[in-house]
Formats: structure tokens, C-alpha cells, sequence
């Protein structure tokens, strides 16, 4: 493993505070003078035995616009579960659902510093491995540096590993590896990079911060951890995956001959794409969306070892590809099916590899789509409200739990 990049990664101090268990972790981003000041951990945002802990000293910082401050409690992983980030501006919350019990829990808390009079605020995306115990928490901050952090829920701790322009952090299936998009000024730090999720990075291809499409934006690893699927920019016409070996030479993505090249790495083209995942080492489930500009509609698999895509459905004109997901232990993949011209009303499909199909009913405001490990059940994270989330089963349609977006709660009782 490469020597750790000073000018890419910066790991965090962790103050590891002494409590009656469960324990809050807080995690300050690095700044010119940190202050401490008495602040209430997490608590739990549902009903039932939850995680919770005393009044701990809560680090925050000043003189560092997009700073935050991220404070964890020590939480038990549930056996089907989806990590969420909800919230906005100055505070954002990290949950995890329990969908068995139908009960959300709240993790941690990041405070941000945002810049003042920029248009549009803040952001966050979270990613977990497939056990839930290794996260990565990734949040925007417009005209600001953004923050990357790990965290181990299980432990109650977590780390700040990148400050910078990221764009895009995935967390492999067993947790021991991440891969990220960076963007920056300086040339030696933008690109793509992987390593360890303890911050022991390297940069597997190197990009020009001014390119449009830039930087490389990171998919999904193989189940092994031997490869590593990537989006690249193709402008306005959309993106193309690709695939590259994780122990790679460092490469570079030229981009002076028209379409971008990759040189000096071991990387193959695979197709369009807006997502892909890997069913197994050896194949690739992609799909794309055209957008207003150009691309194409499409689901398909790509094998490795041949380096050959097969098509599995193509919709008729007119019709977008919002979600897609592979069915674990089938030759089964489900996909949100919307019109063009009518925005977030979609139709929910189950397609086989044989190409049957079968209409699961309609999804609307569909946010995200996964399946539960055992693939018995199809998760569909729907809004449209801006107070109260819900998850539904598309499979049989049933509702199987709501949430609080903002605080309140937890449902039945008002949220706000």
C-alpha cells in the first residue's frame, strides 16, 4: 500500500470522551483555533431502546468556512438496515433504519460552518458496507472545503480522512476499502483515488481540474476488491463506466483528442452509464438515462474477463431509467421506469435476464431503490413531503415504516 498523500488526506484528532455507555465520539475538521463548549449528544429519533448518552463537550471550530463538527453515538447495527442523511444548512443528522423493527435511529450530528449569501447550501450522501459497521459520510459545502468521513457506528467513533473538492466516496462490500473523486486546483490532487478506510490512500488516475467532467466519479468495488468501477465525463452527453484493476499504476485521463482516453493504466471501457454494481467478480450490471443533450437509455452487463456488454432491456422513446437495481441471488434486476416528459410519476418493473417482466405498480417520488440482502424484499425510499419520509416494499406495496425528515416524532406523533 502507497505512503499516505499529505496533501490528500487529513486525518482528524478524535477525542474519545469517557461516558456511561453507549459513548459519543466528537470529530472536529481542523482549524486555526478550536473552541470546546458543553453541548447534549444524539439521541435516538424513534421509539423503542435507543442509543443515548450524557452531556459531553462538543469540539467546534472557527475561521474555516465548510469546517464541521461531527459528533457519533455509539449505535448497534441492525440486520436490515439503510443509512440516511437528513437535514440541511448549518445541521445535518446521520440515521440508520431499522426496517425490521420500523424504528430510526439516530448516529450522529455534524454541524457545519457555511459560507454567508451563497445560493445554494449544503449537501450530504452517505455509504455503508454491506455489514453497516463501516460509513462513509460525504458533505458538500458550496464556494468551501468539503469533508469525508469515516465512521464506525458500532464503536461510536469516526475520522475525518479528505478536506477538499470531493465528488463521489464509495466504501467496498466488507468495509476495507474506499475509492473517491477529487477535484482541486492544484493537478496533483485531483483524480481518481483508493486505498484503505483508514486513510492510507493513492491516486490510481490523474485528471485536469479544469476538464469538463472532471474528476472520475467512483461506483462501485468487485466483491474481491480487485476492480473498481468508475463513471467518467463525457460533457453534457453524460458519463461512461469504466473499470479499473484497484493495484493499477497510476494512469492519467487525456482528454486533448476529442473523447477522453486513459494512459499509463490498466482500465477498459465498459458503456454508458449513471450507476453500476457488481453482481459478482466477474460481471457488471450497468445502467444510463439519456439526458436533454444526448445518451442513451439502457440496461446492461458487462463481463471482465471478456470485456464484451450485453444489452438487457432497452425502453421505448421517450422513457428514462431512474433507478435500477440487481436482485441478490437471482437473474433478476428492478427498475424505476419514468416518462420523459412527466418528471418524478415513474412505473416500479421486476425484469429477468431472459427478459420477462412483470409491473410491480406505480412509484412516485421515488428518492433511492435497494434490495434487503436476502432479495425477498425491494426498498423504495419515497418523499414528496418535506417532513415526513417513508419507506415502501415495492414487491407487495406495503408501507414499512415512516420518518421524521426534520425532527418531531417519531411518527405516529407530528413531525416538523
Amino acid at each position: 500500500m502507497a505512503a499516505f498523500v499529505a496533501l490528500a488526506i487529513v486525518v482528524a484528532v478524535v477525542l474519545y470522551l469517557t461516558a456511561t455507555r453507549p459513548q459519543s465520539a466528537v470529530v472536529p475538521t481542523p482549524t486555526p483555533t478550536t473552541v470546546l463548549s458543553a453541548s447534549p449528544s444524539a439521541s435516538a429519533s424513534g421509539p423503542g431502546p435507543t442509543s443515548s448518552a450524557s452531556a459531553l463537550p462538543t469540539a467546534t471550530t472557527s475561521g474555516t468556512l465548510g469546517a464541521v463538527s461531527f459528533q457519533v453515538t455509539r449505535t448497534t447495527v441492525p440486520a436490515d438496515f439503510r443509512y440516511l442523511v437528513l437535514g440541511s444548512g448549518e445541521e445535518f443528522r446521520v440515521v440508520v433504519l431499522d426496517l425490521n423493527a420500523g424504528r430510526a435511529t439516530r448516529v450522529a450530528t455534524a454541524r457545519l460552518t457555511v459560507p454567508p449569501g451563497v445560493a445554494s447550501g449544503p449537501s450530504a450522501a452517505v455509504t455503508a458496507s454491506s455489514d453497516g459497521r463501516t460509513v462513509l459520510v460525504t458533505f458538500e459545502v458550496p464556494e468551501a472545503s468539503d469533508s469525508l468521513f469515516v465512521v464506525r457506528p458500532e464503536s461510536g467513533d469516526a475520522t475525518l480522512l479528505v478536506r477538499g473538492e470531493i465528488r463521489g466516496a464509495v466504501v467496498s462490500s466488507d468495509g476495507a476499502r474506499i475509492a473517491i473523486g477529487r477535484n482541486d486546483e492544484d493537478p496533483s490532487i485531483t483524480g481518481l483515488w483508493a486505498g484503505t478506510s483508514d486513510g492510507a490512500m493513492r491516486r490510481l488516475l490523474a485528471d485536469d481540474p479544469s476538464a469538463n467532467g472532471s474528476p472520475p466519479r467512483p461506483y462501485a468495488f468487485s466483491p474481491d476488491n480487485a476492480l473498481l468501477a468508475f463513471g467518467l465525463g463525457l460533457g453534457e452527453s453524460g458519463w461512461e463506466a469504466r473499470v479499473i484493476a484497484a493495484t493499477s499504476k497510476e494512469g492519467r485521463i487525456d482528454r486533448s483528442s476529442g473523447g477522453p482516453q486513459i494512459i499509463g493504466a490498466d482500465a477498459s471501457v465498459v458503456g454508458p452509464a449513471v450507476g453500476a454494481e457488481f453482481r459478482s467478480a466477474r460481471e457488471l450490471f450497468v445502467w444510463s438515462s439519456r439526458s436533454m443533450f444526448g445518451g442513451s437509455t439502457v440496461a446492461y452487463v458487462y463481463d471482465v474477463a471478456t470485456k464484451r456488454a450485453g444489452d438487457l432491456f432497452k425502453p421505448t422513446a421517450g422513457v428514462l431509467i431512474a433507478a435500477a437495481a440487481w436482485r441478490p441471488t437471482a437473474e433478476q434486476y428492478a427498475t424505476i421506469e419514468q416518462a420523459e416528459c412527466c418528471g418524478a410519476i415513474g412505473t416500479a418493473w421486476l425484469r429477468g435476464r431472459d427478459g420477462s417482466a412483470r409491473k410491480l405498480g406505480d412509484a412516485a417520488f421515488v428518492v433511492e431503490m435497494w434490495w434487503s440482502r436476502d432479495g425477498s424484499r425491494l426498498f423504495a425510499r419515497v418523499g414528496g413531503d418535506d417532513s415526513v419520509g417513508g419507506i415502501t416494499d415495492l414487491l407487495t406495496g406495503n408501507r414499512i415504516m415512516q420518518f421524521c425528515l426534520r425532527g418531531g416524532g417519531p411518527p405516529p406523533a407530528p413531525c416538523t
